[in-house]
């Protein structure tokens, strides 16, 4: 007999910051721990900047350029994501 297994995947947030999120595989609410990354748009909008149009770089040190990965403190399985930048 087959048993059904349920996948979980993140999902898509809006939050820069931690928020509480229900954990699916610990199977209780917590506060999201927060990692930023330079996304594909980040790197994009890098090699414009620095080779068309210099003062687009100012942008890419703001929290708003970059991917925001929130995880499960207590076991690091990935909850959301927030997409930075051309979202």
């Amino acid at each position: 007999m087959a048993v059904p297994i349920t996948v979980y995947g993140p999902k898509m947030t809006e939050h820069y910051e931690p928020y509480s999120e229900y954990c699916p595989k610990c199977q209780c609410n917590h506060t999201t721990r927060m990692e930023s990354r330079r996304g594909n748009c980040w790197w994009i909008a890098f090699f414009i900047g620095f080779f068309l149009f210099f003062p687009i770089c100012y942008w890419l040190c703001c929290q708003s350029s970059k991917d925001t990965l929130h995880y499960c403190p207590s076991c690091g399985t990935l909850l959301a994501t927030r997409q930075g930048g051309c979202s």
